[in-house]
């Protein structure tokens, strides 16, 4: 009788992944440092657009339409400042960008939404 060979034992299959994760894979946000970044990005889109969500939604008019409309680009450009701020700090020596380099695009940020916000607040009428 010829040896036989040994049987292998059979792996336990995993379940299919579903599309949502197969497509954080593709894009390789599945680790935990990829969802902290998908967490980021989707924090910046809640904090940057809830004013034009909100004017959307409302049917405000006069000063409140006056105040959303110019609050906008105000927090678009402060979720911009505070990317930049938390990534400029994470991967700023990789990256070869100083802090004072890191901090000076923030402000840049800063400085453009407050004048983009003037710019609506006056242009409203």
């Amino acid at each position: 009788m010829p040896p036989t060979a040994p049987r292998r034992r059979r792996e336990p299959q995993e379940p299919p992944r579903s599309w949502w994760w197969q497509f954080l894979d593709f894009m390789e946000l599945s680790s935990p440092e990829g969802l902290k970044g998908l967490g980021l990005v989707l924090g910046l889109l809640v904090i940057g657009f809830w004013p034009l969500l909100l004017l959307a939604v409302l049917d405000v008019g006069g000063t409140a339409r006056k105040v959303l409309v110019a609050l906008g680009p105000v927090s678009i450009c402060l979720g911009f400042a505070g990317l930049v701020l938390v990534c400029g700090y994470r991967y700023g020596e990789a990256l070869g960008m100083s802090r004072q380099k890191t901090w000076a695009l923030a402000v840049l940020f800063l400085g453009l939404g407050l004048l983009g916000g003037l710019g609506l607040w006056f242009s409203e009428g």
